[in-house]
């Protein structure tokens, strides 16, 4: 069983586009992912940019966001070029399971594809089927019932950040080193032993004495 972690990075429709900003809202502007072997370990990665449909800049405010300008995505594929080389290059994969933190990038990925018109092959629309949620996962096997933000996870997991985040394929390889700290026992045990440390509130000693030394104030008894 391979394991595929996708991300996506994504930017504000035009307003001028009335009805598909009613029914999507954003569209994809990268596509990042990280696939890993039945040991955890990567083995390959697909990453592009995309040119987005409804809007001809990307936003300001996602362009700080992501590192990603206007220039760079005017010779990327649109999204349904996108979304096929992506989709192929999972079906290349035998038996493999796709992640995603949170529902929100195949709830966008779904939105997408139907504001498009994009029509799939069933063989590319059977991989959208069940991408699993690996943010409920983490939060389930560290016993923490709150969503947490990828980078919260990352800090409570004591792992390290790999490259800036709102990077597509450098949140997906992040993603791809917690579901291997999830799904390695040693790892995750020692996971659960800093979550709990974490959560653990601190207490400290009520008396004066606990908490000073007098000696070195020159006291005598």
């Amino acid at each position: 069983m391979k394991h595929i972690i996708i991300d996506l990075e994504m930017n504000k429709i035009s307003k001028t586009y009335r009805e598909e900003l009613f029914i999507c809202g954003m569209e994809t502007i990268q596509i990042g992912a990280i696939v890993l072997d039945d040991q955890y370990q990567e083995i390959g990665s697909f990453n592009t940019l995309v040119k987005p449909q409804y809007n001809d800049r990307i936003e300001p405010y996602y362009s700080k966001l992501t590192g990603i300008t206007t220039e760079m995505v005017q010779n990327a594929p649109g999204f349904e070029t996108a979304i096929r080389m992506f989709l192929s290059w999972c079906a290349s994969m035998d038996e493999a399971r796709i992640y995603q933190w949170s529902e929100s990038d195949l709830d966008q990925v779904t939105k997408e594809i139907a504001v498009k018109q994009v029509q799939l092959e069933p063989e590319y629309l059977s991989l959208l089927e069940d991408w699993s949620d690996f943010q409920k996962e983490f939060g389930d096997e560290l016993h923490i019932s709150r969503s947490l933000a990828l980078k919260t996870a990352v800090d409570m997991a004591g792992l390290d950040f790999d490259g800036e985040a709102h990077n597509a394929l450098n949140d997906a390889r992040t993603t791809a080193a917690l579901l291997r700290t999830v799904h390695t026992p040693a790892l995750r045990q020692a996971a659960l032993d800093r979550v709990v440390e974490l959560m653990t509130p601190k207490t400290i000693g009520t008396s004066l004495g606990s908490l000073f030394n007098f000696s070195e104030l020159g006291f005598s008894a």
